[in-house]
């Protein structure tokens, strides 16, 4: 599936659990199983995806498309693998396909870039790189103003722990999802795993027929798609 195609069909097969995508090329199936992640806090609607391990507090940029303060849900979608004869490949595990922020439980008429202020895409299929850069194969959604709070949960403390990383740890072998709340301020950050590692993994938003954003989704690329 192209990125035209998932303008018109939209992320949510993503989020179903079954087989997905083509067959590997070595005949293997995907198959979907998704988590719910927990509530992210968003106390000022603004929406923020990085690498929580290498942003810089003052560097946090919000995409442009905000909404309602409040909670949302964040679920992932968690692909493994059948070998061709249907049963589990178990060397390979499972991978964090994609990430989702379900701001309301309705489908997406359509489909376009998640952008920070300043970023313009242009229509599809003329399609630029966009996304958030990944250097520690980790991604994670959180309210712009819990920048601070994300930047002391992704450090070390005196001594030596990290909350973010020992969340992650304790989770489908360090790949997560974890949700962790900051304790002086009561923001919280879900991190996860981003598919097979470092690279540039883009967000998408999703919008009603009347344009309102019903969900976030990040995609990090796992998935054959169709």
């Amino acid at each position: 599936m192209g990125a035209v195609a998932l303008i018109r069909s939209g992320f949510e097969r993503f989020f179903v659990d079954g087989p997905v995508g083509r067959p590997t090329g070595g005949g293997e199936q995907q198959v979907v199983t998704v988590q719910q992640a927990g509530e992210l806090a968003l106390p000022t609607g603004r929406l923020v995806a990085a690498d929580p391990f290498v942003l810089w507090p003052e560097d946090a940029e919000a995409f442009t498309d905000e909404v309602e303060p409040g909670s949302y849900p964040v679920s992932v979608s968690l692909v493994s693998y059948l070998d061709g004869d249907g049963f589990p490949d178990l060397r390979q595990g499972y991978r964090v396909a994609a990430a989702k922020v379900t701001v309301r439980d309705e489908p997406a008429y359509s489909w376009r870039p998640a952008v920070l202020p300043g970023e313009h895409v242009p229509m599809l299929p003329v399609m630029p790189e966009f996304g958030y850069e990944v250097k520690s194969s980790t991604g994670a959604f959180f309210d712009l103003s819990a920048a601070p709070a994300l930047d002391r949960l992704a450090s070390d403390d005196e001594a030596g722990n990290c909350d973010l990383i020992d969340a992650l740890s304790a989770v489908g072998g360090g790949r997560g999802p974890a949700t962790v709340t900051d304790p002086r301020t009561g923001l919280n950050v879900v991190a996860f795993s981003t598919g097979w590692g470092d690279g540039v993994y883009p967000t998408w938003v999703g919008r009603n027929t009347a344009g309102d954003p019903v969900a976030f989704v990040t995609d990090f690329f796992v998935i054959n798609k169709f």
